[in-house]
């Protein structure tokens, strides 16, 4: 048993895929990082809701959201715990009206995904498509 427990913040993310199998991903303003659509929970909010409402607030998609396909958590470069729970979700193909927060989206495929996402949203994405795929172990290069 642990005697110190993960004081985090949680966050979630869509594996967004559109009926072509290609994957949505957002490049970031505030460091030109991509990532998979998503973020923090509000207190008390519904994860689903909250998936909801980052999706929308990100790309304005109307996404289904499936099931869980990854979950880990790390201690980021400030010392603060963080938690993730990545989603596979559907959504039409369309052009993404960007928030604030984001500078250009893509849909690309999974042969882009290494070259663009960091771990462990490079193994949420192959498991999504891929149930079988191993997740990623603990790293602390993380969104």
């Amino acid at each position: 048993m642990a005697d110190e427990h993960l004081h985090a913040t949680v966050s979630v993310r869509g594996i967004v895929i559109e009926p072509r199998g290609r994957i949505l991903v957002l490049q970031r303003a505030a460091d030109s990082e991509w990532e998979l659509p998503g973020g923090r929970l509000a207190p008390g909010e519904p994860t689903i809701d909250g998936l909801h409402r980052e999706i929308t607030e990100e790309t304005g998609l109307p996404a289904d959201i499936d099931d869980i396909v990854a979950a880990n958590s790390w201690i980021n470069t400030d010392e603060q715990g963080r938690f993730a729970v990545h989603y596979r979700c559907y959504a039409p193909h369309r052009e993404i009206p960007l928030s604030d927060e984001h500078v250009d989206a893509q849909w690309i495929t999974q042969a882009d995904v290494d070259a663009l996402l960091r771990e462990p949203q490079v193994a949420a994405v192959r498991a999504a498509i891929d149930p079988s795929a191993p997740q990623s172990s603990p790293s602390s290069a993380h969104d």
